[in-house]
């Protein structure tokens, strides 16, 4: 998957449209200073502007395997272009997620200067992976050492978390308890 183009090509279409999106997932990952492999685009978008989003992904050259009230997944039988996951915000944490996003600019790449998509903070990112490790306990081990990587990385950047956030995210899916250990990897940085 040519990650950065179909991010420009994919984004670019979304934007002009007025869907409001952000990037999840691994690549946001790694737009947060987390380098991890990867082999799809995550987005999440409000479910409002999802039949819009349909088209323009239809019109692009993908076809869409799979739809709930929560996710859609697309796929391109273009190799180029890959997977795109959708998750769709209607329910406050996620409407919230939408509201703190910030664009970040994708690549020092002089092929695409200036290209800056909406991407979701750290503790979003973290409350994406609790979410998913309570709904597929087989993702546990590699949700928690993700987990584990945003804070370290966060701490080693010198940036900020909202504890009470991440408490929020915590407290949804009854892991309160796991606050310490985060802490402890935050502050586990040499």
């Amino acid at each position: 998957m040519d990650f950065l183009h179909v991010i420009r090509d994919i984004g670019g279409s979304l934007d002009r449209a007025g869907v409001r999106y952000a990037l999840i997932g691994g690549f946001a990952m790694a737009m947060r200073g987390v380098q991890r492999a990867t082999v799809d685009l995550d987005f999440i978008l409000m479910l409002e502007d999802l039949d819009c989003a349909h088209r323009i992904l239809r019109q692009a050259g993908y076809q869409r395997a799979f739809h709930s009230e929560n996710v859609s997944h697309y796929v391109a039988s273009q190799p180029g272009l890959g997977r795109i996951d959708l998750l769709h915000a209607f329910r406050g944490p996620s409407l919230s997620m939408l509201a703190r996003a910030e664009r970040l600019e994708i690549a020092e790449d002089v092929s695409l200067p200036g290209v800056r998509i909406p991407v979701v903070q750290v503790e979003d990112i973290i409350g994406l992976k609790i979410q998913a490790l309570i709904n597929d306990p087989r993702r546990e081990v590699g949700d928690w050492q993700d987990i584990r990587l945003l804070l370290e990385t966060a701490a080693r950047m010198g940036r900020k978390l909202d504890w009470e956030l991440i408490e929020d995210y915590l407290e949804l899916f009854g892991l309160e308890s796991e606050q310490e250990r985060m802490k402890g990897w935050y502050g586990e940085i040499d």
